[in-house]
Protein backbone atom coordinates (compact mmCIF):
# COMPACT_ATOMS: atom_id res chain seq x y z
CA UNK A 1 0.00 0.00 0.00
CA UNK A 2 1.35 3.53 -0.67
CA UNK A 3 2.82 5.32 2.01
CA UNK A 4 0.09 8.45 1.40
CA UNK A 5 -2.75 6.10 1.23
CA UNK A 6 -1.41 3.66 4.51
CA UNK A 7 -1.60 7.73 6.32
CA UNK A 8 -4.86 9.07 5.19
CA UNK A 9 -6.43 5.53 6.03
CA UNK A 10 -4.70 5.78 9.78
CA UNK A 11 -5.73 9.43 9.62
CA UNK A 12 -9.69 8.35 8.73
CA UNK A 13 -9.81 5.69 11.94
CA UNK A 14 -8.50 8.14 14.07
CA UNK A 15 -10.88 10.45 13.35
CA UNK A 16 -13.62 7.99 13.18
CA UNK A 17 -12.37 7.07 16.76
CA UNK A 18 -12.41 10.77 17.57
CA UNK A 19 -15.92 11.21 16.90
CA UNK A 20 -17.44 7.94 18.65
CA UNK A 21 -15.66 9.39 21.70
CA UNK A 22 -17.20 12.69 21.48
CA UNK A 23 -20.80 11.15 21.07
CA UNK A 24 -20.59 8.81 24.12
CA UNK A 25 -20.13 11.88 26.15
CA UNK A 26 -23.11 14.53 26.69
CA UNK A 27 -22.54 17.46 24.08
CA UNK A 28 -22.08 20.72 26.50
CA UNK A 29 -23.09 23.54 24.07
CA UNK A 30 -21.21 27.02 23.60
CA UNK A 31 -23.85 29.30 24.63
CA UNK A 32 -24.67 32.68 22.79
CA UNK A 33 -22.79 35.71 24.69
CA UNK A 34 -26.23 37.44 24.08
CA UNK A 35 -29.48 35.17 24.52
CA UNK A 36 -32.45 35.28 22.26
CA UNK A 37 -35.79 35.70 23.03
CA UNK A 38 -37.76 35.19 19.98
CA UNK A 39 -40.94 36.82 20.36
CA UNK A 40 -41.57 38.05 16.79
CA UNK A 41 -40.71 35.06 15.39
CA UNK A 42 -43.10 33.25 18.15
CA UNK A 43 -45.72 35.45 17.75
CA UNK A 44 -46.11 34.73 13.59
CA UNK A 45 -45.77 30.79 14.44
CA UNK A 46 -48.58 30.86 16.77
CA UNK A 47 -50.50 33.36 14.60
CA UNK A 48 -50.03 30.96 11.31
CA UNK A 49 -51.19 27.62 13.33
CA UNK A 50 -54.38 29.88 14.75
CA UNK A 51 -55.41 30.49 10.94
CA UNK A 52 -54.12 26.90 9.35
CA UNK A 53 -56.58 24.16 8.54
CA UNK A 54 -54.37 21.67 8.90
CA UNK A 55 -52.42 22.39 12.72
CA UNK A 56 -54.40 22.18 15.98
CA UNK A 57 -53.45 23.17 19.14
CA UNK A 58 -52.92 20.19 21.57
CA UNK A 59 -52.14 22.33 24.69
CA UNK A 60 -55.36 21.41 26.42
CA UNK A 61 -55.52 17.67 25.42
CA UNK A 62 -56.35 15.58 28.19
CA UNK A 63 -53.58 13.31 29.37
CA UNK A 64 -50.52 15.00 28.85
CA UNK A 65 -48.81 18.06 30.48
CA UNK A 66 -46.01 20.62 28.80
CA UNK A 67 -42.82 21.17 29.16
CA UNK A 68 -41.78 22.97 26.43
CA UNK A 69 -37.96 23.50 26.85
CA UNK A 70 -37.41 25.79 23.30
CA UNK A 71 -39.34 28.30 25.43
CA UNK A 72 -37.16 28.80 28.16
CA UNK A 73 -33.74 29.22 27.70
CA UNK A 74 -32.90 26.11 29.34
CA UNK A 75 -32.13 23.96 26.10
CA UNK A 76 -28.83 23.64 24.01
CA UNK A 77 -29.13 26.53 22.11
CA UNK A 78 -28.97 28.82 25.33
CA UNK A 79 -32.09 30.56 23.31
CA UNK A 80 -35.80 31.06 24.03
CA UNK A 81 -37.07 30.09 20.81
CA UNK A 82 -40.80 30.55 21.72
CA UNK A 83 -40.79 33.48 23.51
CA UNK A 84 -41.87 31.73 26.88
CA UNK A 85 -44.40 30.28 25.07
CA UNK A 86 -46.42 27.43 26.56
CA UNK A 87 -48.26 26.08 23.71
CA UNK A 88 -47.49 22.95 21.51
CA UNK A 89 -49.68 22.55 18.00
CA UNK A 90 -49.49 19.09 15.55
CA UNK A 91 -50.51 18.22 12.17
CA UNK A 92 -54.40 17.13 12.29
CA UNK A 93 -53.49 13.44 11.15
CA UNK A 94 -50.39 13.41 14.06
CA UNK A 95 -53.21 14.75 16.36
CA UNK A 96 -55.05 11.67 15.84
CA UNK A 97 -52.39 9.39 16.92
CA UNK A 98 -51.25 11.50 19.81
CA UNK A 99 -55.16 10.98 20.78
CA UNK A 100 -55.30 7.06 20.22
CA UNK A 101 -51.89 7.24 22.16
CA UNK A 102 -53.14 9.19 25.52
CA UNK A 103 -55.98 6.05 25.34
CA UNK A 104 -53.49 3.28 25.32
CA UNK A 105 -51.78 4.92 28.18
CA UNK A 106 -54.80 5.34 29.87
CA UNK A 107 -56.09 1.87 29.69
CA UNK A 108 -52.70 -0.10 30.00
CA UNK A 109 -50.62 2.57 32.51
CA UNK A 110 -53.94 4.27 34.16
CA UNK A 111 -53.04 7.56 36.22
CA UNK A 112 -49.73 7.76 34.11
CA UNK A 113 -49.28 11.36 31.82
CA UNK A 114 -47.37 12.40 28.36
CA UNK A 115 -44.65 15.02 29.34
CA UNK A 116 -44.14 17.40 25.83
CA UNK A 117 -41.34 18.76 25.04
CA UNK A 118 -41.33 20.00 21.55
CA UNK A 119 -44.28 19.24 18.65
CA UNK A 120 -44.27 21.31 15.47
CA UNK A 121 -41.28 23.65 15.23
CA UNK A 122 -41.25 26.47 12.75
CA UNK A 123 -38.12 27.19 10.89
CA UNK A 124 -36.66 29.63 12.30
CA UNK A 125 -36.56 27.53 15.58
CA UNK A 126 -34.89 24.49 13.54
CA UNK A 127 -32.23 26.93 12.51
CA UNK A 128 -31.28 27.97 15.54
CA UNK A 129 -31.09 24.69 16.81
CA UNK A 130 -28.93 23.70 13.78
CA UNK A 131 -26.12 26.30 14.01
CA UNK A 132 -25.70 25.51 17.25
CA UNK A 133 -24.06 21.90 16.12
CA UNK A 134 -23.45 23.15 12.84
CA UNK A 135 -19.49 21.92 12.03
CA UNK A 136 -19.06 19.67 15.30
CA UNK A 137 -19.09 16.44 15.71
CA UNK A 138 -23.16 16.09 16.78
CA UNK A 139 -24.42 18.15 13.69
CA UNK A 140 -26.58 14.85 12.88
CA UNK A 141 -28.37 14.58 15.25
CA UNK A 142 -30.08 17.95 14.22
CA UNK A 143 -31.88 18.00 10.93
CA UNK A 144 -31.39 21.56 8.36
CA UNK A 145 -34.23 23.64 7.94
CA UNK A 146 -33.62 23.07 4.05
CA UNK A 147 -35.24 20.40 3.80
CA UNK A 148 -36.50 20.26 7.37
CA UNK A 149 -37.29 17.23 9.72
CA UNK A 150 -40.30 15.89 10.71
CA UNK A 151 -40.56 18.55 13.14
CA UNK A 152 -40.91 21.20 10.81
CA UNK A 153 -44.05 19.28 9.17
CA UNK A 154 -45.76 19.21 12.35
CA UNK A 155 -45.73 15.37 12.48
CA UNK A 156 -42.97 14.56 15.10
CA UNK A 157 -43.31 14.62 18.82
CA UNK A 158 -40.48 15.06 21.61
CA UNK A 159 -41.86 13.43 25.13
CA UNK A 160 -41.53 11.99 28.30
CA UNK A 161 -43.78 9.81 30.98
CA UNK A 162 -45.22 11.08 34.24
CA UNK A 163 -46.21 8.17 36.40
CA UNK A 164 -49.27 8.08 38.86
CA UNK A 165 -47.28 10.01 41.47
CA UNK A 166 -46.25 12.35 39.07
CA UNK A 167 -42.53 11.03 39.04
CA UNK A 168 -40.49 10.90 35.40
CA UNK A 169 -40.14 8.20 34.07
CA UNK A 170 -36.06 7.85 34.45
CA UNK A 171 -35.03 7.26 30.87
CA UNK A 172 -30.75 7.10 31.80
CA UNK A 173 -30.51 10.45 29.57
CA UNK A 174 -32.33 13.88 29.44
CA UNK A 175 -34.17 15.13 26.21
CA UNK A 176 -31.56 16.46 24.22
CA UNK A 177 -29.09 14.29 24.96
CA UNK A 178 -26.34 13.54 22.21
CA UNK A 179 -24.64 10.73 23.28
CA UNK A 180 -24.83 7.43 21.87
CA UNK A 181 -26.64 6.37 25.41
CA UNK A 182 -29.61 8.45 24.48
CA UNK A 183 -31.27 6.05 21.79
CA UNK A 184 -32.03 2.23 21.40
CA UNK A 185 -28.97 1.88 18.87
CA UNK A 186 -26.56 2.52 21.65
CA UNK A 187 -28.21 1.31 24.32
CA UNK A 188 -26.77 -2.85 24.43
CA UNK A 189 -22.98 -1.12 24.62
CA UNK A 190 -24.78 1.54 27.96
CA UNK A 191 -25.85 -1.55 29.42
CA UNK A 192 -22.52 -3.10 29.03
CA UNK A 193 -20.84 -0.03 30.83
CA UNK A 194 -23.52 0.54 33.37
CA UNK A 195 -24.09 3.90 31.54
CA UNK A 196 -27.57 2.83 31.33
CA UNK A 197 -29.36 0.20 33.53
CA UNK A 198 -31.90 -2.35 33.06
CA UNK A 199 -34.87 -0.45 34.90
CA UNK A 200 -33.90 2.87 32.06
CA UNK A 201 -34.13 1.11 28.98
CA UNK A 202 -37.12 -0.65 30.49
CA UNK A 203 -39.02 2.51 30.50
CA UNK A 204 -37.85 3.66 27.58
CA UNK A 205 -39.48 0.76 26.41
CA UNK A 206 -42.30 1.07 27.58
CA UNK A 207 -42.75 4.53 26.22
CA UNK A 208 -41.86 2.65 22.87
CA UNK A 209 -44.61 0.58 22.87
CA UNK A 210 -47.12 3.05 23.79
CA UNK A 211 -46.61 5.34 20.90
CA UNK A 212 -45.66 2.23 18.77
CA UNK A 213 -49.23 0.76 19.34
CA UNK A 214 -50.87 4.19 18.39
CA UNK A 215 -48.64 4.45 14.60
CA UNK A 216 -45.64 6.44 15.81
CA UNK A 217 -42.22 5.70 14.58
CA UNK A 218 -39.62 5.53 17.32
CA UNK A 219 -36.09 7.60 15.97
CA UNK A 220 -33.08 5.40 17.19
CA UNK A 221 -30.95 7.57 18.25
CA UNK A 222 -32.99 9.71 20.70
CA UNK A 223 -35.67 8.06 23.15
CA UNK A 224 -37.61 11.03 23.62
CA UNK A 225 -38.22 11.43 19.29
CA UNK A 226 -41.20 9.67 17.92
CA UNK A 227 -42.64 10.34 13.65
CA UNK A 228 -45.90 9.72 12.64
CA UNK A 229 -45.05 8.53 9.50
CA UNK A 230 -42.25 7.67 7.61
CA UNK A 231 -39.66 10.56 6.05
CA UNK A 232 -39.79 9.97 2.84
CA UNK A 233 -43.44 9.55 3.24
CA UNK A 234 -44.09 13.02 4.64
CA UNK A 235 -41.79 14.74 2.65
CA UNK A 236 -43.88 13.14 -0.24
CA UNK A 237 -47.51 13.80 1.05
CA UNK A 238 -47.34 17.19 3.17
CA UNK A 239 -45.99 20.47 2.72
CA UNK A 240 -43.36 22.02 5.57
CA UNK A 241 -44.04 24.77 7.68
CA UNK A 242 -43.14 27.82 5.73
CA UNK A 243 -41.02 29.73 7.97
Amino acid sequence: MPKKLTLLVILFFFLSFCIAQNINTPFVPTHPKEPKRFCKEAEKFYALMEKSKSYVEITSLEGLVLDLRYGTFENFSGHDLYCGGKRAFLHRDAEKKLKKAIQILKQDFPGFTFVIFDAARPLYAQEALRKTVRNTPYSHFVSSPNPGGMHNFGLALDLTLKDSNGVILDMGTDFDSFEAAAGKQGEKEALKTGRLSTEQVKNREILRQIMKKAGFIALPSEWWHFNAYPSKYVRENYNRLPF
